[in-house]
């Protein structure tokens, strides 16, 4: 229908650029030297006119129709197909995997600075409005003796950032079980503060992250780049620790 509508419009626009365009051969307007059609190709000009005003107009308002519809996918997350869609507050297109993670750096260093700035105090304790308004930053807040880097995966699709030196009592809580063969072994499980800090961290990559379209089920994967937040438990640090050792004995 709508193929059958846009056909008839294009030949009402050629119909009536025809009679602009045509040059009178009436034999009357050849003796007087005077056409006297002009009032209709007058009227023809007009009328093309506002049909093409018409067009316009209309491919206007289906333009914001469109960018509308986009808008409100972006901010629900999905479309009609269950095709994922977001846009991070501080993504921006064209934007190198080397000022994205920059930017992700940078980000963590001033919530580290943040976090190491006192509360407002009054006398020796906290004043009731500061206590209440205060957000608690799972960043800032990190013990001090933890460290964050931030570096591009191969292939530049991935961003990594890495939580180092996690003090054991304050990231870990220890589990005794029994595995298959037997055997008494420690599992360890993250506290709830450091999963705070990985969501944070990942909160803090994802802003300047975007995804177009992705769909798992379909194997269609539309983001700017993935984020990972990677740190290891107490037992793959000493399992690293005891290779390296030897390794070095080897060496020697």
């Amino acid at each position: 229908m709508a193929k059958t509508k846009a056909s008839k419009i294009s030949t009402r626009i050629e119909a009536l650029r025809a009679v602009i365009e045509k040059e009178c051969t009436a034999p009357k307007c050849r003796e007087t030297g005077k056409c006297g059609h002009e009032g209709e190709k007058e009227a023809a000009r007009h009328m093309l006119g506002r049909l093409l005003e018409k067009l316009k107009d209309a491919a206007g308002d289906e333009q914001e129709e469109r960018a509308q519809m986009w808008a409100d996918i972006y901010e629900r997350g999905y479309d009609s197909h269950g095709n994922t869609f977001f846009q991070g507050s501080k993504y921006r297109s064209g934007q190198s995997m080397k000022d994205r993670a920059a930017g992700i750096r940078m980000d963590i260093k001033v919530a580290r600075k943040a976090g190491q700035t006192p509360l407002v105090q009054d006398g020796p304790g906290l004043v009731s409005q500061a206590l209440e308004t205060y957000r608690f930053d799972p960043i800032g807040e990190a013990p001090a003796e933890i460290k964050f880097g931030v570096r591009i995966g191969r292939g530049y699709g991935s961003i990594y950032i890495d939580i180092k030196s996690i003090p054991q009592d304050w990231g870990w809580i220890a589990e005794e079980v029994t595995d298959y063969q037997g055997e008494k072994v420690t599992r360890w499980h993250r506290s709830q503060a450091l999963k705070d800090l990985e969501a944070e961290l990942k909160a803090v990559g994802e802003a300047y992250n975007a995804d177009h379209g992705s769909n798992i089920m379909t194997d269609c994967f539309a983001k700017a780049f993935y984020v990972f937040v990677e740190y290891d438990d107490p037992a793959t640090l000493e399992w690293r620790a005891e290779y390296e050792r030897k390794r070095r004995e080897a060496r020697a």
